[in-house]
């Protein structure tokens, strides 16, 4: 079998790791595409998944047609109607996340809507809204962008993790399988996914998830159909499952330079959500676990264990630990506490077994709200909170998924209403005079993290995704084309997020459907037909065949920045846009903020040559636009001459320096429209050019001895020339691939 999986980040993919290493295995070709992607951490990501039948690569990121700002808009507000519903009626702090991000769609900076935005809302009411997002969200066609992307290598299935997030790009992934007619099914990641991240915008085919408590969430809180939830146990602690203890009680305590014939808590620090500055809690709860009546809790050692997005001590001077007997395994000690008895211990987060050692030589463990708290429960150990009412913990008990674990709720970890009853369920713990064997921990375990029993859960999920595939049934009937009724311009004014710019009449680019605008003026008057600004179709063939999701495109000579436009929006790239003309560079940046490339357009008003200074931009024409001429020789003032044609000082760079100078991210494909100067646009880009990341460069060269030069210079850097049409035209297309790159460009 094809699986397709398609992941947020690489946490998620963590979690699954050893399913898809199972899945490869046992013969099966796995794609997996993530959609944060991060050079530093794509190794790590791959990590030991060797195998012919595993690839890696990026995800798009946003839709690339009409609906690329109005679809995340339109789930915004379903998300934030998924919280004025009556089973969150306690959960403030979900209901104002949401509409914090609701706010930021919106582009408001105060809240001016009112901590509820529409507060007090009839349930009837709240329907209403609810059916009517839901659809519209069934009138969003399939993005076309997302249909290449998975029909690419036609997969027998495609999944998708977590599937529920805020305001979800994955949903276009789901909308656009079921189209193609392929099986999309989705892997729940977390123990609070569904309870805590928005709505699910568009339902998967199945549902493969923790717990039957999930399968209950799934129908009440999202309106799933529990038949078609699997029931397969969290992959994500088949590691943990498998550890045993390594160090002695005196050699890991004593490393640490704490008392190994005392009882030992461990703090267990929240996410940012529940808790932004934990530190000011931690500090309070410190001090009455000292002012305690008991001398064993008075003199017990605390171990704080900071959450692992995030720095619990801004200054952080610790001292490393290493233990031979845990190879990979190092740990950061640091003593912010007057408490010789209280530390702050990092460990490696990619290598369990000191977090595990921790447990184990603890007689308690505490925390607020973290899923740390489950390895506790893996490790027996037992767990206690409290509700805080300190200012810093928002995102504690106004929480579903924080009443899970409580042992009044049929869990095992035990709540206290104030630090003083706290308080004393720590004293019990810690004058034990054995290590709690309470069997209400292992039964909640199993019940919560493996109800299939003792296999690992990602054995049971590898076998569930081969066996519950039936191709018959994969097909769906699902329209791809939106109703002439309804479109983004007739839901939302167009532009939507478009700054205050001068009348100026409109121009739609003519690529496909597209929504893009530019303004009609002088320099596009040659390329206006019926309202459209015409494009090069070469170079637009050049665009979909090559630019892939997430790639890097350097745009040089970008002019008023279509084609910049395009592979932002359509191809979901990020463009870096070289224009140093300086009215024409106006428009460029314009342009980027009438469409709303604002994160996937980088407009930089360098002149790319082959030396580096202030040099003489000459124009032909109007002075300011884009035809124009990077001169050899440096700036210097001259006498006033009114026939003279205006020569701009401009700061220029060799492309090669540019990079190095500014860091900007490699190219994968680069667009040379410099006819006046592309031959030195590339002596000053060798370098940039042998890189083996560049895949495609796509070049407009003038004069036949021009192109022979510049074919010349740019086939010695390793590129190879696709042979071009024989043509009479002045100005050639030229197209230079990467030996290694799958060539996947027919040229017009």
């Amino acid at each position: 079998m094809k699986f397709l999986i398609v992941a947020r980040q690489k946490k998620n993919v963590d979690a699954f790791r050893t399913t898809v290493a199972a899945l490869l295995r046992q013969g099966h070709t796995v794609r997996l595409a993530l959609q944060d992607r991060d050079t530093g951490r794509d190794e790590r990501v791959a990590d030991g998944l060797d195998s012919a039948r595993f690839v890696l690569e990026a995800a798009p990121t946003a839709r690339g047609d009409q609906w690329r700002t109005q679809a995340p808009l339109v789930r915004r507000l379903r998300d934030w109607v998924q919280y004025l519903g009556p089973e969150y009626a306690g959960a403030d702090k979900l209901r104002m996340r949401v509409v914090d991000r609701l706010r930021a769609e919106l582009g408001i900076a105060s809240p001016v809507f009112g901590d509820g935005l529409v507060p007090g809302l009839a349930i009837s009411q709240v329907e209403r809204l609810r059916e009517l997002l839901v659809r519209v969200e069934a009138a969003i066609p399939s993005d076309p962008l997302h249909h290449e992307f998975i029909c690419r290598d036609r997969p027998d299935v495609v999944l998708v993790t977590p599937g529920v997030h805020f305001g979800s790009a994955q949903a276009d992934f789901i909308k656009s399988a079921r189209a193609a007619g392929i099986s999309v099914w989705m892997l729940v990641f977390s123990w609070d996914n569904l309870s805590t991240k928005g709505a699910l915008h568009v339902p998967p085919d199945l549902m493969f998830v923790w717990n039957e408590r999930q399968r209950t969430e799934a129908a009440a809180l999202h309106g799933f159909p529990p038949e078609r939830v699997v029931v397969v146990g969290a992959p994500r602690f088949d590691a943990f499952f498998a550890l045993k203890p390594v160090l002695s009680r005196r050699r890991f305590l004593g490393s640490l330079g704490l008392d190994s014939d005392a009882p030992t808590l461990l703090y267990l620090c929240s996410s940012r959500f529940v808790a932004r500055h934990e530190l000011s809690f931690v500090r309070r709860w410190l001090a009455v676990v000292r002012a305690s009546a008991d001398p064993a809790l008075r003199r017990c050692n605390v171990i704080v264990r900071p959450h692992p997005d995030i720095p619990l001590l801004e200054d952080d001077n610790a001292d490393l630990v290493v233990w031979p007997e845990l190879p990979r395994a190092q740990g950061w000690v640091s003593r912010p506490f007057s408490d010789p008895r209280a530390i702050v211990l990092r460990t490696t987060y990619a290598t369990p077994q000191a977090f595990f050692e921790c447990l184990h030589h603890s007689a308690a463990v505490v925390g607020l709200n973290t899923s740390a708290e489950l390895e506790a429960g893996v490790a027996g150990r037992p767990v206690f909170t409290v509700v805080a009412d300190d200012a810093a913990v928002t995102g504690q008990a106004n929480t579903l998924h924080f009443h899970y674990l409580l042992r009044e709720n049929g869990g095992f970890v035990v709540s206290a209403p104030d630090l003083e009853t706290h308080t004393g369920h720590l004293i019990t713990a810690v004058t034990a005079s054995t290590a709690s064997d309470d069997e209400s921990i292992g039964t909640f375990v199993r019940e919560f993290l493996r109800p299939r029993g003792d296999r690992p859960a990602s054995q049971v999920l590898a076998e569930e995704l081969v066996a519950r595939f039936v191709p018959s049934e994969s097909a769906h009937v699902s329209s791809t084309s939106l109703p002439a009724s309804l479109s983004p311009s007739s839901l939302l004014p167009f532009p939507f997020f478009a700054p205050p710019i001068e009348k100026t009449r409109l121009l739609r680019v003519g690529y496909r459907e597209s929504t893009l605008r530019v303004r009609a003026t002088h320099e596009t008057r040659k390329r206006r037909r019926d309202g459209a600004l015409v494009l090069d179709p070469e170079t637009v063939a050049w665009l979909d065949a090559y630019i892939q999701p997430n790639d890097v495109l350097y745009d040089i000579g970008a002019g008023i920045g279509e084609y910049s436009l395009i592979a932002a929006t359509h191809r979901n790239a990020l463009a870096v846009a070289f224009e140093p003309g300086f009215a024409t560079y106006k428009q460029l940046c314009e342009h980027v903020l009438l469409n709303d490339c604002r994160r996937s357009v980088v407009p930089l008003p360098i002149a790319l040559g082959d030396r580096t200074g202030l040099l003489e931009l000459e124009y032909r024409d109007a002075a300011g636009e884009e035809r124009h001429l990077l001169k050899p020789d440096p700036w210097r003032r001259r006498p006033y001459d009114a026939e003279s044609r205006y020569v701009q000082p401009v700061c220029a760079e060799r492309l090669d320096d540019a990079i190095a100078r500014y860091r900007l991210p490699r190219p994968a494909h680069i667009r040379i429209h410099a006819p006046r100067g592309v031959d030195a646009v590339v002596r000053g880009a060798v370098e940039t050019l042998r890189d083996p990341a560049v895949k495609s460069v796509w070049v407009v060269a003038p004069r036949r001895e021009v192109r022979a030069a510049v074919e010349e210079q740019v086939v010695a850097t390793g590129l190879s020339l696709v042979p071009p049409p024989k043509r009479g035209e002045a100005m050639q297309r030229l197209l230079f691939v990467r030996e290694t790159a799958c060539a996947r460009i027919h040229r017009v």
